[in-house]
Protein backbone atom coordinates (compact mmCIF):
# COMPACT_ATOMS: atom_id res chain seq x y z
CA UNK A 1 0.00 0.00 0.00
CA UNK A 2 1.37 3.28 -1.04
CA UNK A 3 0.32 5.98 2.09
CA UNK A 4 2.71 8.59 0.91
CA UNK A 5 1.00 9.19 -2.70
CA UNK A 6 -2.52 9.55 -1.07
CA UNK A 7 -1.35 12.00 1.46
CA UNK A 8 -0.76 14.86 -0.87
CA UNK A 9 -3.62 14.96 -1.84
CA UNK A 10 -5.49 15.72 1.41
CA UNK A 11 -6.20 18.97 2.68
CA UNK A 12 -6.22 17.84 6.74
CA UNK A 13 -6.40 21.92 7.99
CA UNK A 14 -8.66 22.61 10.74
CA UNK A 15 -9.57 26.20 9.71
CA UNK A 16 -12.00 28.75 11.22
CA UNK A 17 -15.08 26.90 9.56
CA UNK A 18 -14.16 23.93 11.71
CA UNK A 19 -17.65 22.14 12.64
CA UNK A 20 -18.73 22.71 16.54
CA UNK A 21 -17.29 20.76 18.75
CA UNK A 22 -20.37 18.27 18.76
CA UNK A 23 -19.76 17.46 15.54
CA UNK A 24 -16.09 16.74 16.13
CA UNK A 25 -17.13 14.37 18.84
CA UNK A 26 -19.17 12.52 16.56
CA UNK A 27 -16.15 11.51 14.77
CA UNK A 28 -14.87 7.90 15.65
CA UNK A 29 -11.88 5.47 14.55
CA UNK A 30 -13.49 2.25 13.80
CA UNK A 31 -12.22 -1.00 11.78
CA UNK A 32 -13.66 -1.75 7.79
CA UNK A 33 -17.03 -2.82 8.50
CA UNK A 34 -19.52 -3.73 5.68
CA UNK A 35 -21.64 -1.82 7.00
CA UNK A 36 -20.46 1.49 5.83
CA UNK A 37 -20.85 0.10 2.32
CA UNK A 38 -23.00 3.16 0.61
CA UNK A 39 -21.10 5.70 2.28
CA UNK A 40 -17.93 3.90 0.96
CA UNK A 41 -18.86 3.80 -2.29
CA UNK A 42 -20.28 7.89 -2.37
CA UNK A 43 -16.64 8.35 -0.88
CA UNK A 44 -14.63 6.65 -3.14
CA UNK A 45 -17.20 8.58 -6.32
CA UNK A 46 -15.59 11.68 -4.88
CA UNK A 47 -11.93 11.16 -4.53
CA UNK A 48 -12.37 9.95 -8.36
CA UNK A 49 -14.01 12.91 -9.22
CA UNK A 50 -10.91 15.20 -8.38
CA UNK A 51 -8.48 12.87 -10.08
CA UNK A 52 -7.47 10.88 -6.63
CA UNK A 53 -8.56 7.33 -6.87
CA UNK A 54 -8.70 5.34 -3.63
CA UNK A 55 -10.32 2.10 -4.51
CA UNK A 56 -9.41 0.04 -8.70
CA UNK A 57 -12.03 1.29 -10.93
CA UNK A 58 -13.02 -2.38 -11.33
CA UNK A 59 -13.98 -3.03 -7.83
CA UNK A 60 -17.93 -3.41 -7.57
CA UNK A 61 -20.33 -4.04 -4.64
CA UNK A 62 -20.18 -7.54 -5.06
CA UNK A 63 -16.32 -7.29 -4.35
CA UNK A 64 -17.09 -5.24 -1.08
CA UNK A 65 -16.65 -8.02 1.87
CA UNK A 66 -13.68 -9.58 0.27
CA UNK A 67 -11.85 -6.07 0.40
CA UNK A 68 -12.92 -5.37 3.59
CA UNK A 69 -11.42 -9.13 4.68
CA UNK A 70 -8.29 -8.04 2.92
CA UNK A 71 -8.02 -4.49 4.95
CA UNK A 72 -8.38 -6.95 8.47
CA UNK A 73 -6.14 -9.54 6.86
CA UNK A 74 -3.12 -6.82 6.07
CA UNK A 75 -3.82 -6.13 10.18
CA UNK A 76 -2.17 -9.38 10.90
CA UNK A 77 0.03 -9.90 8.33
CA UNK A 78 -1.58 -12.05 6.01
CA UNK A 79 -1.21 -12.39 2.42
CA UNK A 80 0.88 -9.14 2.14
CA UNK A 81 2.53 -8.15 -0.81
CA UNK A 82 6.33 -8.41 -1.29
CA UNK A 83 8.29 -5.73 0.76
CA UNK A 84 4.72 -4.24 2.55
CA UNK A 85 4.74 -4.49 6.19
CA UNK A 86 1.59 -5.11 8.49
CA UNK A 87 -0.65 -2.05 8.75
CA UNK A 88 -3.95 -1.53 10.48
CA UNK A 89 -6.16 0.61 8.62
CA UNK A 90 -8.77 2.61 10.68
CA UNK A 91 -11.97 4.57 9.35
CA UNK A 92 -13.08 7.67 10.13
CA UNK A 93 -16.34 7.72 10.74
CA UNK A 94 -19.13 10.37 11.24
CA UNK A 95 -23.01 10.87 11.38
CA UNK A 96 -23.05 10.21 7.73
CA UNK A 97 -20.68 6.97 7.68
CA UNK A 98 -17.39 6.83 6.05
CA UNK A 99 -15.48 10.06 5.65
CA UNK A 100 -11.78 8.68 4.84
CA UNK A 101 -8.89 6.52 6.78
CA UNK A 102 -6.18 6.64 8.61
CA UNK A 103 -3.33 4.05 8.67
CA UNK A 104 -1.07 2.95 11.03
CA UNK A 105 1.85 0.42 10.22
CA UNK A 106 2.90 -1.86 12.85
CA UNK A 107 6.02 -3.24 12.60
CA UNK A 108 8.28 -0.25 12.31
CA UNK A 109 10.72 1.42 14.91
CA UNK A 110 11.62 4.90 13.26
CA UNK A 111 15.25 5.58 12.37
CA UNK A 112 17.02 8.52 10.33
CA UNK A 113 17.19 5.39 7.43
CA UNK A 114 13.39 4.90 7.20
CA UNK A 115 12.39 5.98 3.79
CA UNK A 116 8.96 4.98 3.76
CA UNK A 117 5.57 5.96 5.57
CA UNK A 118 4.60 5.18 9.02
CA UNK A 119 1.20 6.84 9.08
CA UNK A 120 -1.13 7.44 5.64
CA UNK A 121 -4.81 9.23 5.64
CA UNK A 122 -7.63 10.38 3.09
CA UNK A 123 -10.11 12.59 4.33
CA UNK A 124 -12.99 12.57 2.17
CA UNK A 125 -13.24 15.39 -0.13
CA UNK A 126 -16.61 16.80 1.28
CA UNK A 127 -15.38 16.40 4.73
CA UNK A 128 -12.22 18.62 4.41
CA UNK A 129 -10.93 21.79 6.47
CA UNK A 130 -13.44 20.65 9.03
CA UNK A 131 -11.09 19.34 11.42
CA UNK A 132 -11.44 15.56 10.79
CA UNK A 133 -8.11 14.93 9.90
CA UNK A 134 -6.54 16.36 13.14
CA UNK A 135 -9.48 14.45 15.07
CA UNK A 136 -8.48 11.12 13.48
CA UNK A 137 -4.96 11.83 13.64
CA UNK A 138 -5.56 12.48 18.02
CA UNK A 139 -7.70 9.14 17.68
CA UNK A 140 -4.78 7.19 16.11
CA UNK A 141 -2.33 8.34 18.27
CA UNK A 142 -4.30 6.78 21.48
CA UNK A 143 -4.86 3.40 19.16
CA UNK A 144 -1.18 3.42 19.06
CA UNK A 145 -0.73 3.84 22.83
CA UNK A 146 -2.63 0.86 22.87
CA UNK A 147 -0.33 -1.35 20.53
CA UNK A 148 2.55 0.42 22.65
CA UNK A 149 3.89 1.98 19.51
CA UNK A 150 5.14 5.08 20.90
CA UNK A 151 6.89 6.83 17.73
CA UNK A 152 5.89 7.26 14.49
CA UNK A 153 6.88 8.82 11.44
CA UNK A 154 4.46 10.54 9.38
CA UNK A 155 5.82 12.21 5.71
CA UNK A 156 3.98 15.02 3.68
CA UNK A 157 4.68 16.72 0.88
CA UNK A 158 6.88 20.13 1.65
CA UNK A 159 4.06 22.06 -0.61
CA UNK A 160 1.16 20.68 1.98
CA UNK A 161 0.76 22.78 4.16
CA UNK A 162 -2.28 21.64 5.69
CA UNK A 163 -1.28 18.47 6.30
CA UNK A 164 2.44 19.43 8.37
CA UNK A 165 0.01 21.81 10.59
CA UNK A 166 -2.22 18.66 11.33
CA UNK A 167 1.40 16.70 12.21
CA UNK A 168 2.62 19.31 14.37
CA UNK A 169 -0.40 19.99 16.01
CA UNK A 170 -0.06 16.39 17.07
CA UNK A 171 3.32 16.71 18.41
CA UNK A 172 4.97 15.94 15.08
CA UNK A 173 8.52 17.16 15.21
CA UNK A 174 10.31 17.74 12.04
CA UNK A 175 13.19 15.18 11.43
CA UNK A 176 14.71 15.86 7.79
CA UNK A 177 13.59 16.44 3.84
CA UNK A 178 14.26 13.43 1.90
CA UNK A 179 16.41 14.23 -1.72
CA UNK A 180 14.21 14.86 -4.32
CA UNK A 181 15.44 12.13 -6.46
CA UNK A 182 14.09 9.68 -4.05
CA UNK A 183 11.10 8.07 -6.14
CA UNK A 184 7.72 7.63 -3.72
CA UNK A 185 9.22 9.08 -0.94
CA UNK A 186 9.97 12.81 -1.20
CA UNK A 187 8.73 14.90 1.33
CA UNK A 188 9.66 15.63 5.27
CA UNK A 189 9.93 13.80 7.76
CA UNK A 190 8.51 14.11 10.97
CA UNK A 191 8.96 12.15 14.44
CA UNK A 192 5.74 11.86 16.90
CA UNK A 193 7.10 10.88 20.47
CA UNK A 194 4.41 9.75 22.61
CA UNK A 195 6.57 9.06 25.21
CA UNK A 196 8.17 12.77 25.61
Amino acid sequence: MNMDAKQRHDDLSQRDDTPPEAQLAQISLEPPSEKYLESFFQAMAEFEGEGNPQISETMTREQFPAYVQKLHDQSVGKNLKEGHMPSKEYWIIDAEGYAGRIILGLTFTPDPDRLGNHVGYAVRPSKRRKGYATKALQCLLDEARKLKIYKLMPICDPSNLASRKVIERSGGVLLDRLPNDMALHTGLRFIIDLDA
